[in-house]
Parts: C-alpha cells; sequence; structure tokens
C-alpha cells in the first residue's frame, strides 16, 4: 500500500514510517524539521527511513499549502496518517500561536488534502491531555472532553471536531487515536523519561512534578506503533459498531468516523518510574520535588477496551522492559 505519513522525522512518526517500510509499503513522509527540540535527532530519523528505497521524504510545514500539496501528489496515498504537531503542554503556555498554527490550521490543511485525495483511510493523533479536567476514571473514548487545561490540549480537541465535520461532509473513513504518554527509543528530549536520564547521568537533580504524586498511562512505542498498525485495516463503517461486552464504540451517527484511545490501562507512578530508570542504569537520582504545574494532569488512565475490541490488541510491553530499551538505546545515541 502506499502511505503519507506526516511527522515522519518525529519520535512516533519516524517508528510507524519505519514499521511501514519493514512491511513492504512505500511512504512518502512530511515533516518541517521545527526546532521544537533537537533537530539533529530528528535528522538522524529520517536518514534511517531514507535508507530503505520505499521513503521519499519531503520537507515542509503544514501551513505550507503548496509542499504539502507535492507530499500527496508523490504519494498518492490509500492511507493518511497525520502526526505531525506543535507538541508540548508548558511549551504551548509560552507560544501558543504555534499550536494554533501547527495543530489546527495545519491538520485543516491535511483535511483539505485528503478532500483532493480521497484516501481509503484517514488517521489523526490526538491526546489523552483532550480529557482535561475529568474525573472518570479510566477514561473511555465516550466521556466528555470539553474541559482542557492547556492550550495544546484545546488544539487537539479542535482538530478531532474537524476531522469529523470533515468525515461527515466528505465520506472518508476517519480514525482519531489518543495517544497516552508514548516512551521508548528516539523519544523525545522534552519528555520526562529522557529528561530524567540525562540529569541522573549528568549528576544533576530531575525535577519532579506534583511532589511526585502525578500518575500517567504510558505507552511503549511498540506497542503504540503495532495498535495504529491494526487501527488502519479498521477504516469506521457507518452503521457496523463493534459490539463486544464492556467496549462502548464512538462510531458517529452521522460520519465514518471513530475515537479510539491508546493505553495500556496500567498508570504508573512517578516514583515507580523513577525507580525503573534507576535500576536501570545503576545510578540514584536526586530529587528536586516541585508543585503541580498549570495546565498539567494529576493522572491519566486509559481504557483500552474498544481499542481490543477492534484489533484484539492492547499494549502489553511490562515498564521494566520498556526502560531498559529506552536506557540501551539512550547510552548508545550519547555515549559518554
Amino acid at each position: 500500500m502506499k502511505f503519507l505519513v506526516t511527522g515522519s522525522a518525529g519520535f512516533i512518526g519516524f517508528h510507524v514510517a519505519r514499521r511501514l517500510l519493514d512491511d513492504g509499503h512505500s511512504v512518502v513522509g512530511f515533516d518541517g524539521l521545527t526546532p521544537y527540540y533537537d533537530v539533529a535527532l530528528k535528522k538522524r530519523r529520517h536518514a534511517m527511513l531514507e535508507q530503505s528505497a520505499g521513503f521519499t521524504p519531503i520537507v515542509g510545514q503544514l501551513a505550507d499549502t503548496g509542499a504539502l500539496a507535492r507530499a500527496g501528489e508523490l504519494a498518492r496515498p490509500d492511507v493518511i496518517v497525520h502526526l505531525a504537531a506543535q507538541a508540548g503542554v508548558r511549551h504551548s503556555f509560552e507560544n501558543p500561536g504555534a499550536y494554533i498554527e501547527s495543530n489546527v490550521t495545519g491538520s485543516w490543511n491535511v483535511l483539505a488534502l485528503a478532500t483532493r485525495l480521497q484516501p481509503g483511510h484517514l488517521l489523526l493523533a490526538s491526546t489523552s491531555s483532550v480529557y482535561g479536567a475529568s474525573d472518570l476514571v479510566p477514561f473511555a473514548e465516550s466521556d466528555p472532553a470539553d474541559h482542557p487545561l492547556s492550550i495544546y490540549a484545546a488544539t487537539k480537541k479542535a482538530m478531532e471536531a474537524m476531522g469529523h465535520a470533515h468525515a461527515h461532509l466528505h465520506a472518508i473513513p476517519t480514525t482519531v487515536f489518543r495517544l497516552f504518554t508514548v516512551y521508548g527509543p528516539w523519544g523525545r528530549p522534552d519528555m520526562a523519561l529522557f529528561k530524567f536520564t540525562s540529569a541522573i547521568l549528568a549528576n544533576r537533580p530531575i525535577e519532579v512534578y506534583g511532589q511526585g504524586r502525578m500518575e500517567r498511562d504510558l505507552t511503549y512505542i511498540d506497542d503504540l506503533v503495532e495498535a495504529v498498525i491494526r487501527l488502519i485495516d479498521k477504516p469506521p463503517t457507518p452503521g457496523k459498531p463493534v459490539s463486544t461486552p464492556g467496549a462502548q464504540d464512538t462510531l458517529s451517527p452521522a460520519a465514518p468516523y471513530r475515537i479510539v484511545n491508546i493505553g495500556s490501562g496500567r498508570p504508573v507512578d512517578l516514583p515507580a518510574l523513577i525507580a525503573e530508570l534507576e535500576n536501570a542504569l545503576g545510578v540514584q537520582a536526586v530529587r528536586n520535588l516541585l508543585p503541580l504545574q498549570p495546565g498539567d494532569m494529576r493522572a491519566t488512565h486509559a481504557s483500552p477496551a474498544l481499542l481490543e475490541a477492534l484489533t484484539g490488541f492492547r499494549p502489553k510491553t511490562s515498564l521494566t522492559d520498556g526502560v531498559r530499551a529506552f536506557v540501551e538505546w539512550y547510552h548508545e545515541t550519547y555515549p559518554v
């Protein structure tokens, strides 16, 4: 099959594109190589993908509709996987305009491109942050997500709403998948596991927000990729919801559109994550306990019931194995 993957030099986009290439598909990757974090890391990811004859990179911003159109024409995709976004909760307080431009306007440009290309399936990456102030746990896709706590979350919720309207108007099967704190090799330097590892190995204190009482439903990258690959083959079909006890389908009554969580359903508190990291590194961390930051959710907890009903899969990698794999990659990539 032919794929267009936006955000292909990003953490998740790189892994998704690599899996598609390994499975024998062709991929046109679109990425802006923005300097939100280390551009050299992004270029290394793209360079690895370029070792496959099936991969073609296009560098451009989502706001550049000409570059996006060239990528679309080159790909002529059966499937579009839209992973490009301005990420990061805290950065959205400093530069909210970047989130509007990328996650709202940029995502609309991808939807407009899909109108012209008519792929068989359009997949849009969203986030667990859309659940915001919800106190219903575990988070189910059918729960209200009307109280975002950050501009980042609000822009992702806006993308979801635009995706539904677009699916209704143009009958393009669309799946939104909400990600829950993805981690693993080639991860983002602004994420906690990467920052903790870097600080511990440099003998610096680690900054532990929420006084260490935060919980996250951590998802190992290989599990996330497996879930996305399986969802590709499950485009929403109007009038054909899944019927499995314990799983409430989010198939829209007005469009070929569905929302699916991708998370393990096993939240981990920060002390447990830090302990696993200390064991993997063989070094004890010095903790600097800080209050919960504005926009941060105290806990995230996915219900993976719908994902499992649709695909027969739920994330399964243990925290011990996932953290050790990350540490092994970190040592190889950033040798002391």
